[in-house]
């Protein structure tokens, strides 16, 4: 999900507006999320794209680590 999107990696300048359908469309892909929880994080933290990564990224949890069964 959005903790594949690196904060550093987005501009600090960068914003996201909700009102073009094509930066909405952009910032769903980039973040790997729908337009619900896009909108949903903008509503949260504002239109900065490092914020909105960083809200994404706790509300990701964290992949289990992998396990093999002892014997098996």
């Amino acid at each position: 999900m959005a903790a594949e999107a690196n904060a550093s990696s987005i501009a600090s300048s960068a914003r996201i507006d909700l009102l073009r359908d094509v930066d909405v469309a952009y910032w769903c892909r980039v973040l790997d999320v729908d337009h619900t929880q896009l909108r949903r994080a903008v509503q949260q933290v504002g239109p900065r794209a490092e914020s909105v990564v960083r809200y994404l990224r706790r509300l990701t949890p964290a992949p289990a680590p992998e396990y093999d069964a002892p014997g098996g």
